[in-house]
């Protein structure tokens, strides 16, 4: 990939392979040869060169991943390049080239669609053939317990099978008490700051390896490590979500006991992870943040791997080279739509399904429901608590029922309801009160009644100046000679003229002990007229004589 030699004159030249590998890639990208043909000598190059020389051809490949990518490519050549890369990683050491490992994934990741079921654990097989290989003897000499030695490193075979532990109770107490035991003694060996500090992931890096040493001989040493131990601690909260997971079978679901044991064991390694420095409470918050959107993966692969991408929008160039802006008819594209959607737009607008005006009757009747104290409805759920809800209610009485609409000054929105939708109990109780019309005649009689014993009084107790005011206002009250009323006399009073004012005076100031002096008697039709006849006096007037009614 870095050199070659001229077929033509021998002479050595930089680069060969690559222009070679970009002159098929640009005819597989022109259509003059099949378009699988650079994947297919990509592979054949990946077989036959060495690691260190396959580590170049793929940094050809990662620069070429756009073009590669193309749909016209991609469809013919995406499994070779698949097998491809699987092949790579299969000659590769997991312990010793796990940056390329890593480089590997990620293409893969980047070159096939987000939903591709070829990269996606259907299943989800764990793979059991990782197995963590330990002494199973003490060796002479040792200074720390074998025992929990043997307790820590056993734990890695349930977490290699997670799935062996929902059926076998045996091993689940086994599992719970080796943790409790790991667990106790990390508690009992807190670490320090400086310890923390000392042995800092990101600080340490380069040391990074995917998997410890196993020796007893280097326990003591990795207890005092904090990665160390918040490898351990993540380990349990992975395989605690998996269990926990959502939508398993019912043979898979654990039990009710198992289910409070794994949330007191889930609670005891957070704690341990928030004491574990250096800044144990923002790293397991991180981890709690990658579990929690682990789970929309879990339902996403259990529902089938639906693809949720969509294509892009092709941009529209027009003739002079400019990108124009769509121009729709009412403005956007979803009111151009909806204008669509009826072959007679007319007739759409004037349908009499379209106009969904509910009754009074089947409005009120949710609160008519919630008023009813047998329904059971607490208070905070009424619907007069909705404000929505009130003020279209008062919008419909006003247009539907003005009789109800009175009744809210009075009794709140609850007046409003029909009284035919409320229950026998309630009914009494909103039933519509005296209008004003029935009690206005008895205002006016008592107007009237009291007009009158004003009247009746003698001239002569009232002092000069009050008879020459009353006979001045007497005289200058202008009558309608029309309807014969005096407009300073309310409309119940007894009509009179000026003449028969004056003469009742002066009989007033002659028999003062009469205390029917000065008294004006109604009209004896009017009297037993009633309201309807008082009413139809003040709306119509009275045809005729003035004095008529005197």
């Amino acid at each position: 990939m870095q050199h070659g030699q001229s077929i033509d004159d021998g002479e050595t030249c930089q680069a060969q392979i690559p222009r070679l590998l970009d002159i098929v890639l640009y005819l597989c990208e022109k259509e003059h040869v099949e378009g699988g043909m650079i994947f297919q000598l990509l592979e054949d190059l990946t077989e036959m060169s060495t690691m260190q020389n396959c580590k170049d051809i793929f940094g050809y490949i990662e620069s070429k991943q756009d073009i590669l990518g193309k749909q016209e490519l991609f469809a013919r050549g995406k499994l070779v390049m698949l097998r491809t890369c699987n092949q790579l990683l299969r000659r590769l050491s997991k312990a010793n080239d796990v940056v390329l490992c890593g480089r590997i994934l990620m293409f893969l990741a980047h070159f096939f669609p987000l939903s591709e079921r070829s990269a996606v654990n259907i299943k989800g097989v764990f793979n059991t053939s990782n197995e963590t290989k330990y002494e199973k003897e003490a060796p002479d000499g040792i200074s720390i317990d074998f025992n929990f030695y043997k307790t820590f490193w056993g734990l890695q075979e349930y977490f290699c099978n997670p799935p062996s532990l929902t059926n076998a109770p045996m091993k689940w107490q086994k599992f719970t008490s080796s943790l409790m035991d790991v667990l106790n003694t990390f508690e009992a060996q807190p670490l320090t700051d400086e310890e923390g500090n000392a042995n800092d992931l990101e600080e340490d890096a380069a040391t990074f390896s995917i998997k410890y040493l196993t020796s007893s001989k280097l326990m003591g040493l990795e207890l005092k490590d904090p990665s160390f131990r918040r490898h351990v601690l993540v380990q349990s909260l992975i395989l605690f979500d998996y269990l926990k997971a959502p939508g398993k079978t019912d043979k898979d679901v654990p039990s009710e006991s198992m289910k409070d044991e794994i949330k007191s064991c889930e609670e005891h390694v957070k704690k341990m992870l928030e004491l574990t420095p250096p800044k144990g409470k923002e790293f397991l918050r991180k981890v709690e943040h990658i579990l929690e959107r682990e789970k929309n993966w879990v339902w996403w692969k259990r529902d089938g791997c639906p693809p949720f991408e969509k294509p892009p929008i092709e941009k529209k160039i027009g003739l002079d080279g400019a990108r124009k802006r769509p121009r729709w008819r009412l403005g956007n594209k979803e009111l151009s739509q909806l204008w669509k959607w009826a072959d007679q737009n007319p007739n759409a607008l004037t349908d009499p399904e379209r106009i969904c005006t509910p009754s009074i009757s089947e409005y009120w009747k949710p609160l008519a429901e919630d008023m009813d104290v047998s329904a059971g409805i607490e208070e905070e759920y009424h619907h007069k608590n909705n404000r929505v809800y009130c003020w279209k209610g008062l919008r419909f009485a006003a247009r539907q029922d003005l009789e109800g609409f009175s009744r809210f000054t009075d009794f709140g929105i609850e007046g409003v309801v029909p009284v035919e939708l409320l229950p026998p109990d309630l009914r009494s109780k909103y039933q519509a009160k005296p209008s004003d019309k029935s009690k206005r005649p008895k205002k006016e009689e008592t107007k009237g009644t009291q007009m009158e014993d004003q009247m009746a009084t003698p001239v002569s107790e009232n002092d000069g100046e009050g008879a020459k005011a009353g006979n001045e206002t007497a005289a200058t009250t202008p009558v309608d000679s029309e309807a014969g009323l005096m407009t300073n006399i309310p409309n119940n009073a007894a009509r009179v003229d000026d003449s028969v004012l004056e003469e009742n005076q002066a009989q007033g100031s002659d028999d003062d002990a009469s205390p029917e002096a000065g008294q004006i008697e109604p009209d004896t039709d009017e009297v037993e007229g009633g309201p309807e006849a008082e009413c139809e006096t003040e709306d119509t007037g009275v045809e005729g004589d003035p004095e008529a009614d005197l």
